[in-house]
């Protein structure tokens, strides 16, 4: 079966099977180049139980061969490295007549050596390696082959539930399938999506990560889930993700773009950076909103000359007042506060009534130690915005830098005011900055009473 995607939507609600069919009919078909087809019927005491695993390359045979006599579970290798329809049954061929083996399966077949295993031979499509189930474990595996029908069925009724609309009815349905049989990725996928539809978010996030567990290259899982980690803020997990989607499809500007964000988010600039530019030259041209992304990052990571280079990139697609103000922000980065003081005027002449422009020129003039030129333009951007309270706090800054204490004090009591709707860290912080003034200026009473109240906002609520 496999996944199809509505229009309009990043996610896909399966139609079948992802990947190899594990039907009889398609393991028929694959084993083609190993089975000479004799006839429907086999002796069961002439029947051997067997596990396939197939790879593109001698090496990753030798590989696979390596790593089971060291004692890694073949099953497990299968279901991640195969190529073969069997990989999902852990490479699981069933009973298979060794008389109905190609020549080169039934050679290796009499040279089983160490775990049970074959000689690496040659496949269509590439290099296989057998291994000879215990009769035990051949016993439990074909008893869960019934169980993986009922499985089956459960998520096709389970994925038509879903594409009719019926949200509940397929979470009961896919729950079910996973519960009958928990190695089963499309159905965990398909469960994640419908836990998401519900806007179930944890759930879809554990069932999503139970199939990244069972296929680690599932290129759409790994996607999806590192992005619902990035909305739920959990940044570090969704990078690692995210960074395994871009490897997966080198060439995915969307998986690239989202790991872009998700390092932006957990404060790895350079690293956004890097995966900014990686779309960049993937779409092979210039687009304003990932120009805008890279020169935030370089600024944010003090990288003076990218954010220069960007900022003029996004002058020539987007001139005018936007253009002025992106160059001004890039030469304060850069350190010429001479020339970002002039693009910085030039876009506040365009549009006098931006207060980014006027804070980001109040910035360039303090740098020049225009002390006076800088508190105006403060005063013009509280103006602006009047209920920022960060506004206040930088505009008694630079009355603090010109040496009038009572202004910086009278400046942060608005900023305090400003911040009573804020969040309680913000409050704090404005008022453990208005506690400092007071003490500089020798009014204690006035610095216990607001550090008090910062105290009071620090500690958690009860």
């Amino acid at each position: 079966m496999r996944r199809d995607r509505p229009a309009g939507h990043f996610w896909r609600w399966i139609l079948g099977r992802l990947g190899w069919v594990v039907a009889a009919g398609s393991l028929v078909g694959w084993l083609a180049p190993l089975v000479a087809i004799a006839g429907t019927a086999v002796e069961a005491e002439r029947t051997v139980p067997l596990r396939m695993i197939v790879v593109r390359t001698e090496r990753e045979a030798r590989e696979i061969v390596a790593a089971v006599t060291k004692g890694a579970p073949f099953e497990r290798l299968a279901r991640e490295r195969s190529i073969g329809a069997e990989r999902e049954r852990g490479g699981y061929l069933g009973r298979v007549d060794p008389a109905t083996l190609s020549p080169e399966a039934q050679a290796a077949l009499t040279k089983i050596g160490k775990a049970r295993l074959s000689p690496i031979f040659r496949a269509e499509g590439g290099y296989a390696v057998l291994q000879v189930v215990p009769e035990s474990v051949a016993r439990f595996l074909d008893e869960s082959g019934r169980y993986e029908a009922e499985a089956e069925r459960l998520l096709e009724q389970g994925t038509e539930a879903g594409r009719q609309g019926e949200i509940d009815k397929a979470v009961e349905l896919l729950a079910r399938a996973v519960l009958v049989n928990p190695n089963l990725p499309d159905a965990h996928y398909n469960l994640a999506i419908a836990h998401r539809r519900l806007g179930q978010m944890p759930q879809a996030i554990a069932a999503m990560r139970r199939v990244v567990e069972l296929k680690p290259d599932d290129f759409e899982a790994r996607l999806g889930l590192g992005r619902w980690l990035f909305e739920a803020d959990q940044h570090n997990e969704a990078s690692l993700h995210l960074e395994r989607a871009a490897m997966i499809r080198t060439d995915s500007p969307e998986a690239w773009q989202r790991l872009g964000q998700s390092y932006e988010a957990g404060g790895r600039y350079r690293d956004a950076l890097g995966a900014y530019r990686r779309v960049l030259a993937l779409l092979g041209k210039d687009d304003p909103a990932l120009l805008a992304a890279i020169l935030r990052v370089a600024m944010r990571s003090q990288d003076g000359t990218t954010a220069v280079d960007t900022a003029r990139s996004l002058q020539a697609l987007t001139p005018g007042h936007r253009g002025f103000l992106w160059m001004g922000r890039a030469l304060l980065v850069q350190g010429d506060f001479q020339a970002a003081a002039q693009e910085l005027e030039k876009a506040v002449a365009l549009e006098p009534s931006s207060a980014p422009a006027r804070l980001a020129l109040s910035e360039a003039y303090g740098r020049l130690g225009q002390a006076e030129a800088a508190t105006d333009q403060m005063l013009r951007v509280i103006r602006l915005e009047p209920g920022n309270p960060e506004h206040y706090r930088i505009l008694s800054e630079r009355y603090e830098e010109a040496g009038r204490l009572d202004l910086a004090i009278v400046a942060m009591r608005d900023g305090v005011s400003a911040a009573e709707t804020a969040a309680r860290p913000v409050q704090a912080e404005m008022s453990a900055r208005l506690a400092l003034l007071y003490e500089l200026a020798g009014m204690t009473r006035e610095a216990t009473r607001e550090r008090q109240r910062a105290e009071s906002l620090q500690a958690p609520v009860r």
